[in-house]
C-alpha cells in the first residue's frame, strides 16, 4: 500500500552543507522507488518547518519525514503535537543526537530504507513553559539551564557549519574561561534544590558525545535531571571529562541526580532544548501530553 508522507528538507543543514551530502530529491526518489509517495518541502527559514509539519498533519500526511539535524527535527516535532503523525528521521545534521539515541543508521540511504519500511515505537516528550509569556516548546532529548545554554548562545551558526560539534567545544572552552556561575533554583516535589548547572534529560545522550543523563529514556514518562552545584570553573573541566569517557559521575560532591515528571526553575540563567536557545528563567518543564510515534530500524 501506498503511504503518503511529507518530506522536510534544511537545505543549510549539516556540516559543509550540500558538498557534504548526495541531493536530496534522489532521498525523495529512493524512497518513492520504496512505495512511500513523498511530498518534498524545503524549509526556507527559522520556524517553517513546524508551519510545514502542522499542515501536513491536518492535511492527510500518515508520516513527516525530516531530512536534516536536530534544530529541524526539535522544528517540526512542534507542528505534529497532539496529531497522530509518525515522525521519520533521515540524519543531515551536525550531531544527529536523536539518530543516534534511535540507533538510526547515519547514512542516507540505508536512513531512507528505514523509513520505509515503516516500523515505530511510541516516545514521551517534554514541555518547556517559559512562565514570563506563557510560550510553550516541546523537546525530545533535553533541557539545559545555565552554562551550556549560555555556549549555544555563543555559538556562531558560521563555525557550526565549519566545525560541526567541535564549535560548541571551542565556545564551550572559550566561554568557560570567563564564565562567573550564577545560581537558580530548581523545585522538585516539594523540595528545593540550587545548582549552577542543570541537565534535564528526556534522552540519555546530551550533545552526541556527553552521559549527563545516562539513566534517562525517551520511552518512559520522566526526567533524569542531573544537576551541578559548582562555582569552580577547574571542578566543572573535571565534571565534564567524566562525562566524556563513561558518564556523569553519581558520586562526586556537587552532583545530583533526581527523576521526576515535573520540575520549575527560577533565577537568572538562560535555556536551550535540543540544542536551540528558547528563553531565560522562571520555567516549568513537564512530561508532554501526548506521545510521538518515531519510525526506527
Amino acid at each position: 500500500m501506498i503511504r503518503k508522507a511529507t518530506l522536510i528538507s534544511n537545505p543549510k543543514t549539516g556540516r559543509y552543507g550540500s558538498r557534504r551530502l548526495r541531493p536530496i530529491k534522489d532521498v525523495a526518489a529512493q524512497l518513492r522507488a520504496l512505495g512511500v509517495e513523498v511530498d518534498l518541502k524545503l524549509t526556507q527559514g527559522p520556524g517553517e518547518a513546524t508551519q510545514i509539519a502542522a499542515h501536513a498533519a491536518r492535511n492527510g500526511s500518515v508520516d513527516v519525514i525530516v531530512a536534516g539535524g536536530d534544530g529541524t527535527i526539535n522544528e517540526a516535532i512542534q507542528g505534529l503535537a497532539g496529531s497522530s503523525v509518525r515522525l521519520g528521521i533521515i540524519p543531515r545534521g551536525t550531531g544527529n543526537v536523536l539518530a543516534r539515541e534511535l540507533k538510526l543508521p547515519l547514512n542516507d540511504e540505508q536512513a531512507s530504507a528505514v523509513a520505509a519500511r515503516g516500523n515505530s515505537r511510541r516516545i514521551h516528550l517534554g514541555l518547556a513553559t517559559e512562565e514570563a509569556t506563557g510560550v510553550n516548546r516541546l523537546f525530545v532529548l533535553m533541557a539545559g539551564i545555565g552554562l551550556d545554554a549560555s555556549v549555544v548562545q555563543r555559538t556562531h551558526p558560521r563555525l557550526k557549519k565549519r566545525l560541526g560539534r567541535g564549535a560548541f567545544w571551542i565556545s564551550g572552552l572559550s566561554h568557560l574561561a570567563d564564565w562567573k556561575p550564577l545560581p537558580f533554583t530548581l523545585e522538585i516535589d516539594d523540595h528545593e534544590y540550587t545548582a549552577t548547572f542543570a541537565a534535564i534529560g528526556k534522552a540519555a545522550r546530551y550533545g552526541g558525545d556527553l552521559l549527563i543523563t545516562p539513566g534517562a529514556r525517551l520511552e518512559e514518562p520522566e526526567f533524569e535531571i542531573c544537576m551541578i552545584d559548582e562555582l569552580s570553573r577547574f571542578r566543572y573541566l573535571r565534571l565534564l571529562s567524566y562525562a566524556v569517557r563513561a558518564g556523569m559521575p553519581r558520586d562526586k560532591p556537587g552532583v545530583r541526580f533526581v527523576k521526576t515528571a515535573r520540575v520549575r526553575a527560577t533565577g537568572d540563567a538562560p535555556v536551550q532544548v535540543d540544542g536551540e536557545l528558547i528563553g531565560q528563567l522562571p520555567m516549568r518543564f513537564e512530561i508532554a501530553p501526548h506521545l510521538l510515534e518515531v519510525i526506527v530500524p
